[in-house]
């Protein structure tokens, strides 16, 4: 199956990642793909390495940007793919064939199209089925899901006025719509850098008051639900930690990390 493939690497002052992304799109044994680098007007040498790449990019700005999610939309704009997939600046593929790998995969099918992600000790493998209540407990990776261009067409694009949970927010957007198809393709399709703001410890309060946040605006009435849910789960997962099996568990896990980092 031929498809065409447009990659999205948002980048700012991040040269070093900026490097293994290029490399690793470059790397790539399939070839139907159009790249496209979105620089927030990096200062710290990164439209040098963009520009030692620009014959295997097909458009790139460096511009000053309104945020992570800005910079996004910027590149939904230009892309011309069937799929469109981000992989910003650090994420890399695990292997030059993944791409190969997941459109040749019998599972490649469908509007939004989600694989797994490995990262430096492990790996996160996520369900076969989503609902709106997987997303008040977790989101998805826009670094591993290939998204249909017409999701886009359909749907808007990212909603600007968040600044860490427009992915998710958008992800459950499309979920409540019940307007598209999701498969999930068993498959690790990039190595992530958890080092995202997403991810930073400083940014825990605002991601939290954003979540909230999509949560009322796209749950609607059943919010309060899915909310006493979630927290009926987390209080279930608590009393099973102090039972002798939960205990055992994590002091094996405890064990198999130590010899990890041995």
């Amino acid at each position: 199956m031929k498809l065409s493939i447009s990659i999205i690497t948002i980048n700012y002052n991040n040269s070093k990642g900026l490097q293994k992304t290029l490399q690793s799109v470059v790397e790539q044994t399939y070839t139907d793909v159009e790249y496209i680098v979105i620089d927030g007007n990096s200062v710290d040498g990164s439209v040098e390495v963009i520009e030692s790449y620009k014959d295997s990019i097909a458009k790139w700005i460096s511009e000053k940007d309104d945020g992570i999610y800005n910079a996004m939309n910027k590149g939904i704009a230009m892309a011309t793919g069937q799929y469109i997939l981000f992989l910003n600046s650090g994420d890399v593929f695990t292997s030059k064939n993944t791409l190969q790998d997941c459109i040749n995969h019998i599972n490649f099918k469908g509007d939004i199209i989600y694989g797994d992600y490995q990262f430096e000790n492990g790996e996160k493998i996520y369900p076969d089925t989503i609902t709106p209540y997987y997303f008040v407990k977790s989101s998805l990776p826009h670094q591993s899901t290939f998204f249909h261009k017409s999701v886009f067409d359909k749907m808007g694009y990212f909603d600007e006025s968040y600044q860490i949970c427009a992915d998710r927010a958008f992800y459950l957007k499309c979920c409540v719509s019940n307007l598209f198809t999701w498969q999930h393709i068993k498959y690790p399709i990039t190595l992530f850098d958890l080092g995202g703001l997403s991810n930073n410890p400083n940014h825990l309060k605002k991601k939290q008051e954003e979540d909230e946040r999509l949560w009322r605006e796209n749950l609607g009435v059943h919010y309060t639900d899915y909310k006493k849910m979630f927290s009926l789960e987390q209080e279930i997962n608590r009393l099973r930690k102090e039972t002798i099996s939960g205990i055992l568990n994590r002091i094996s896990k405890k064990i198999k990390s130590l010899w990890r980092n041995r």
